[in-house]
């Protein structure tokens, strides 16, 4: 007795406003024995705690004093909890924090099982977390059981648990816990529209938190939360971030299986929206690794007979730039088209002809004897500009039985044609290089062979062939240069090689010693590694006065010199393979410089702007072995090559170039589908898009799903004054 009303004279020193009092009311709520049927309790116990609380609000203190009392003579009674809890709301309200503490404290040891003993628990963590005590606070709040609390209180709790994770399981299992409350509360107040509205903005909040959740953690984590949740919300939404990293990563077989256990636990239309996306982008990258896969050698494919192109029959636009400034582009692939329309007697025996085309082709070697055909040809002059392109498309569209128009070249040209064509629904086969002009125009293709596609099957064979794992590149600073660079770098490492080297020049450099001698570890030197440097250089210059055999063995013994703390010293020739994308007449200066450095024994690749025969003549020994790629190679044994350099030779009088088998093998694409009894723009759209390795003078080309060709260009090495094919 005399420690309550030591208790009860303590309360009356601080005193209590009666603003507080009428807070602690409202907080205890209307009924005087909430959650109490008031006839079991005993009527002096009533009585007793009644007017206790009937001194509220005018006498706060005796209010307070008459409840301690109440809880000493009936600590057992019904009303003792009720009674211990008003205490601790009036102490709290007061400011007494430990003292609100302790009366709570009292409700669980005294009342355990009461319906105030989860309240006490969640308020005494929520009291612990707002001073900081995290860890006392997790003691309280995590053994609490939610179904002994009101909604509003479990959510309440929930926010804490939330805020006290220790794992990011545990976080996602709390706000999975508090998306249930949510929903459960919503369902209770269907019929009242503000209370709906309000708790949608809150689902919406923790729909939000779950999803940022989700997107930062590990995919260890990811795949523990999806086991523990067993089927439960946001199971599918973890599943389906599963399935999306492992897309990005292309692994699309584990994709695949991800997205079946996110269609398993799918419940929501969120999550069947974008379920349905992420099996498109599966279904769209599963097509592209199979194209991808669909690039053999050309040698691989002499047993397969040429695509047939006879009984082609309807009308094709071509638009290319015939006069400016590019026009020997456009002339150029304009023959290549006209050697594949067959448009003259006696150019293609096997082949039936075509009609006359609008525009007039210069070079013909012989009169132009045409052919009666129902294949016709309407031709338009670009002059390389884009307006003039896009218009020329529009005009050849107004004709219906025009199926589809072959050109422009060149990205700004063509990305207007592009444009006009997906406007009017005609496909249009580009001869550009831009990989971009596919996307998001449904009716654009492009077949031209792109520095991906010779970089790649480099990258490719020096993995395959060479066995090689490290890596490097030499390269010159100008726009060209760095793009290689780069396309190079990412071939290597999505091949699983290392870059070890790399450095570059000036493209107005003559000299490139600094350039190769930063590549093999002259860069960063030492006094003393280039005092050493210094002793090489002098045994080396001793052995070019001895004997040939005497003159080896003092060479041997220089290279074997090491440095200060016996590390080796330059020449560091750490890679397998260099490559060099620049001109012929550049290589011829380097290669000499890459010899006269030490740098032995490493497989050299190049791309087509290597292909010069006074590289060869020039270069010699230096470039021996050295394999570079080639969208066509003018001397090429392989059928496909040597029938298109014959016949164009035959009707030209001239050797083709690059563009003009280009050309080519698009036009003959289109014919293909023609000759197929494709007859309508639909139709031969999508027989673009099934197109799969189709072999051509240009090598191997297969059409992805987005109308964006990949190609696998002509592998090449040097061998004496030659480039023979390697594949």
């Amino acid at each position: 007795m005399r420690s309550l009303r030591r208790k009860a004279s303590g309360v009356g020193r601080g005193g209590v406003s009666p603003l507080v009092v009428g807070l602690v009311l409202l907080m205890s709520g209307c009924s005087m024995f909430p959650g109490l049927n008031a006839s079991s309790v005993p009527r002096e116990q009533r009585a007793a705690y009644e007017a206790a609380m009937a001194r509220l609000p005018a006498d706060a203190n005796g209010a307070v004093a008459s409840l301690e009392v109440f809880l000493e003579t009936y600590p057992s009674s019904p009303l003792a909890d009720d009674a211990a809890e008003q205490l601790s709301q009036l102490a709290l309200a007061a400011g007494r924090t430990d003292e609100g503490m302790r009366w709570l404290g009292w409700i669980l040891a005294r009342r355990p099982e009461s319906d105030r003993a989860a309240p006490a628990r969640l308020k005494l963590a929520q009291l612990e977390y707002a001073r900081d005590r995290r860890g006392a606070a997790r003691g309280w709040i995590m053994p609490l059981e939610l179904d002994r609390l009101s909604l509003d209180d479990q959510r309440a709790a929930l926010r804490l648990r939330i805020a006290l994770a220790e794992s990011a399981m545990e976080r996602l299992e709390q706000l999975s816990s508090l998306r249930a409350v949510l929903v459960a509360e919503s369902r209770e107040a269907v019929a009242d529209l503000a209370v709906q509205d309000r708790l949608a903005l809150r689902l919406e909040a923790v729909d939000r938190d779950i999803a940022e959740l989700i997107a930062r953690v590990t995919e260890a984590d990811l795949e523990q939360m999806v086991a523990r949740l067993r089927g439960r919300s946001p199971a599918a939404g973890v599943a389906l971030e599963l399935g999306r990293r492992a897309l990005d990563a292309g692994r699309l077989e584990l994709a695949e299986q991800r997205l079946e256990a996110a269609a398993a636990f799918g419940r929501s239309e969120r999550d069947r929206v974008e379920l349905r996306r992420l099996q498109a982008r599966l279904m769209l990258l599963a097509e592209i690794a199979e194209a991808e896969a669909e690039l053999p050698p050309l040698r691989a494919l002499l047993g397969r007979p040429s695509p047939r192109t006879d009984g082609a029959r309807g009308t094709i636009g071509v638009v290319l730039p015939l006069s400016g400034d590019f026009a020997w582009y456009g002339q150029q692939s304009l023959r290549g088209i006209l050697l594949a329309t067959d448009l003259f007697a006696g150019s293609r025996p096997s082949r039936s002809g075509a009609g006359k085309p609008d525009a007039f082709a210069q070079g013909i070697r012989r009169p132009p004897t045409l052919r009666p055909s129902d294949l016709r040809l309407v031709v338009r002059d670009s002059a390389g500009d884009p307006v003039a392109a896009a218009e020329a498309v529009r005009e050849l569209a107004g004709d219906p039985s025009l199926v589809a128009v072959v050109g422009p070249i060149f990205s700004q040209e063509s990305r207007a044609a592009a444009d006009a064509a997906d406007a009017l629904g005609v496909p249009l086969i580009a001869l550009s290089t831009r990989e971009d002009l596919a996307e998001d125009r449904p009716q654009a293709f492009r077949t031209r062979t792109t520095p991906v596609d010779e970089v790649g099957v480099l990258v490719n064979h020096a993995f395959d062939a060479l066995d090689a794992e490290r890596f490097a590149v030499l390269y010159p600073r100008n726009r060209y240069g760095r793009g290689m660079r780069k396309l190079y770098w990412e071939a290597v490492t999505a091949r699983g090689g290392k870059m070890v080297a790399v450095s570059s020049y000036d493209p107005e450099d003559v000299d490139f010693s600094a350039a190769i001698r930063g590549m093999i570890g002259y860069r960063f030197l030492t006094d003393r590694e280039r005092a050493a440097l210094e002793e090489r250089s002098a045994l080396l210059r001793s052995a070019r006065r001895l004997e040939p055999e005497d003159a080896a063995l003092l060479r041997e013994a220089a290279y074997a010199v090491m440095g200060p703390e016996q590390a080796p010293l330059p020449p560091i020739v750490d890679f397998d393979v260099l490559f060099v994308p620049d001109a012929a007449e550049k290589i011829a200066l380097i290669a000499p410089g890459l010899a006269f450095h030490e740098i032995r024994d490493v497989g050299l690749l190049g791309s087509s702007d290597w292909l010069d025969d006074e590289l060869l003549r020039v270069g010699r020994q230096h470039v021996s072995g050295a394999v570079i790629s080639a969208p066509f190679h003018l001397e090429s044994d392989l059928r496909f090559v040597s029938e298109f350099v014959e016949g164009y030779r035959q009707t030209f009088g001239v050797d083709p170039e690059t563009y003009a088998a280009e050309a080519f093998d698009a036009t003959n694409l289109l014919l293909v589908q023609l000759s197929a009894g494709r007859s309508d723009r639909a139709a031969v759209r999508q027989g673009l898009l099934e197109t799969r390795a189709y072999p051509g003078a240009s090598g191997v080309l297969t059409m992805h799903p987005s109308g964006n060709a990949r190609r696998r260009p002509l592998l090449l090495r040097v061998s004496g004054r030659r480039f023979r094919p390697v594949d």
